[in-house]
């Protein structure tokens, strides 16, 4: 996730405004509306020095959505792909940076090769993924975790940092995983032992700076694989703010 949003950074800086320009003179920010991982092969630490990130960004739906897709390498073969869904915002409040979600303005669509310009929408994964886990899986555990946005976990507008995500998905995840007693325990502790391949993340709305949440995790057993859905919630579970969905 992290090195998403840095890829992300690093394409706007060569191919449009770099990042500190686009938020303070074109007023204009980026909003993480989905991320989604999928892992092609394994690789350690021993495995490879470096490996290499290559970032394209398409702006679609009229300019009021972009796609970044991602490709990850070491020197011999592709590791994984990555997507970020972004929805641009106009900032209108420098100082606070509240900002109402708005297209890229002519000036910054100008700077964009037509090539890159499409009217389609994004896809949304997540509702597919969720669908296919939770009606074709066999319910194996269901559990709770609370959790508190402290400011490690946020970025400078005051909301929660969506790279933020994976690590309050990990310890509902590991929680559930280490907790069970029951016969299906095993089963479930594939995610302590075994690689993830796929996180597939949507977000709903933004946690702010010491907000109080829930972390509903339920598991499912996806023939020989184990599958977990993540809804990040708050006041009492009637506020939705992201759903994950992950494949191990």
């Amino acid at each position: 996730a992290s090195l998403s949003w840095n890829a992300l950074a690093r394409w706007l800086r060569a191919h449009l405004v770099p990042f500190p320009s686009l938020i303070r003179d074109e007023s204009t920010g980026m909003v993480v509306m989905g991320f989604h991982l999928q892992y092609l092969d394994e690789v350690s630490f021993f495995d490879c020095e470096a490996f290499r990130v290559r970032a394209a960004l398409r702006v679609m739906r009229r300019a009021e959505r972009c796609q970044l897709d991602l490709r990850f390498f070491s020197d011999t073969h592709e590791l994984a792909t990555a997507r970020l869904i972004l929805c641009p915002v106009s900032i209108e409040d420098p100082v606070a940076l509240a900002a109402r979600p708005a297209p890229l303005s002519k000036k910054l669509q100008a700077l964009i090769p037509t090539g890159d310009l499409e009217s389609a929408s994004p896809a949304r994964v997540v509702p597919s993924r969720l669908a296919a886990v939770e009606t074709t899986g066999e319910f194996l555990a269901e559990g709770c975790k609370d959790f508190t946005i402290h400011r490690h976990g946020t970025e400078v507008a005051e909301q929660w940092a969506w790279t933020h995500l994976p690590h309050i998905v990990e310890g509902a995840r590991e929680d559930l995983a280490l907790g069970d007693r029951s016969e299906k325990r095993s089963f479930l502790r594939q995610c302590l032992g075994s690689p993830i391949t796929r996180f597939d993340a949507e977000f709903s709305r933004p946690f702010f700076s010491f907000e109080k949440g829930t972390v509903v995790t339920r598991a499912f057993a996806l023939g020989d694989r184990l599958g977990l859905v993540h809804r990040l919630t708050s006041a009492q579970g009637s506020v939705l703010h992201s759903t994950v969905v992950e494949v191990f």
